[in-house]
């Protein structure tokens, strides 16, 4: 499943990054809890409101550290600000002759700034909301109108709190930065990997997986080849003709999504396309395919005449059962098979120029006044086709 893991590697980068950055957190958050316990023991009664207050927030943080891959980022981001918040606030207030405690309120609004996306701005909000106006109030609260001392520490807490928020404004820039370009390199893997392979039927939203394959009862089979290329190719170069080819084969891609049509491969001057991939029924399909094999004549009918390469054009169509996927691991790519593929292809070697080949079945879903010319057929390969019917714009 090449495709298919790739796109949600893609997708989840971001996610497993601040995954990563939330488990780092609680990894900080435990290791203070344990650097404080030493103090604790001395300072502390056992079984105090204060030994209690430690080690009911210790123990739901273990319990947060083993859960935290079940739970959900979001859900992870609002228990581990609810756990910090709530045990400053309660150590505080059984500590209160601790001063410097508010400090550590600047340490979660520095977190907010690369633990959350951009989509979790207003969570993000209220989480340095939070932290700001806690460490504010618990600033303020030292200040003492007759003790002058007391304004320096208020001071310096105005100065580390500015501090603290010029770097969450950094941090939040970079980070938004960082998740941009995911972003970016994400959508344009998906461009290419949209350009190259087709939709997965049963998940349109996801490209086919490789080394899977998958029968279809009909699908419509379209060959087309140019007459005069080889000759071209000859007096013209490589340079030159490719880039001919390259103009037309591009003008005919355009007229895919026009006209709902899949296209497989290119191999020099042949063009494989099918219809029917998606849930359709054969007579809209093989509609839709002689539509699109009329507007192929035409393309390359105006290119002749705007360009060097002034070719013709022979078209097969089949209609019937194929199998289609992708197999192989080594540059894998979308393919079609079957005998439906080998007619369509038999069909455009016997085909006049100019002139559209369609099978016996193909004709049976279309129009019936479409003017057709039947035409007898005689292959050791496909006995069991007698005729065909040709079509000339």
């Amino acid at each position: 499943m090449l495709f298919s893991s790739f796109q949600q590697s893609l997708s989840g980068q971001t996610s497993e990054h601040v995954r990563l950055t939330l488990q780092l957190t609680l990894t900080l958050f435990t290791v203070a809890l344990i650097l404080q316990f030493p103090a604790l023991w001395l300072f502390a009664s056992p079984w105090s409101p204060r030994y209690y207050n430690w080690l009911v927030h210790f123990s739901v943080l273990l319990v947060l550290i083993a859960w935290q891959h079940k739970l959900r980022i979001r859900a992870l981001k609002l228990v581990l600000f609810t756990l910090y918040y709530s045990y400053l606030c309660w150590t505080a207030r059984l500590w209160p002759d601790l001063h410097n405690l508010h400090y550590f309120y600047l340490l979660a609004m520095v977190i907010t700034g690369f633990v959350f996306t951009r989509q979790e701005r207003g969570p993000q909000l209220m989480a340095l909301l939070g932290a700001l106006l806690l460490f504010v109030v618990s600033s303020m609260s030292q200040y003492h109108a007759d003790q002058p001392a007391t304004i320096l520490v208020v001071s310096n807490d105005v100065t580390l709190g500015l501090l603290c928020l010029a770097i969450y404004a950094v941090l939040r820039r970079q980070a938004l930065g960082r998740w941009q370009r995911l972003n970016s390199a994400h959508k344009s893997s998906l461009a290419t990997l949209h350009s190259l392979l087709p939709h997965n039927p049963d998940k349109p939203q996801e490209v086919w997986a490789s080394g899977t394959t998958r029968e279809y009862p009909h699908m419509c089979v379209l060959f087309a080849d140019l007459q005069g290329y080889t000759a071209l190719n000859r007096q013209l170069g490589n340079t030159e003709i490719v880039q001919a080819l390259n103009t037309l084969y591009s003008g005919i891609d355009a007229l895919t999504a026009q006209y709902s049509i899949e296209k497989i491969k290119t191999n020099g001057d042949q063009y494989m396309a099918v219809c029917g991939m998606q849930s359709a029924p054969p007579a809209i399909c093989c509609h839709e395919m002689l539509n699109f094999a009329k507007a192929l004549l035409r393309i390359v009918s105006l290119t002749g005449e705007n360009s060097v390469l002034n070719c013709e054009v022979r078209i097969g169509i089949a209609t019937g059962p194929v199998t289609a996927g992708t197999i192989g691991t080594d540059k894998p790519f979308f393919d079609v098979w079957g005998e439906t593929v080998n007619l369509a292809a038999y069909l455009e070697q016997v085909s006049p120029r100019g002139v559209i080949s369609l099978c016996p079945d193909t004709v049976s879903y279309i129009d019936a006044q479409q003017p057709l010319k039947r035409t007898p057929l005689n292959s050791t390969k496909h006995p069991a086709v007698t005729h065909c019917y040709e079509l000339a714009e």
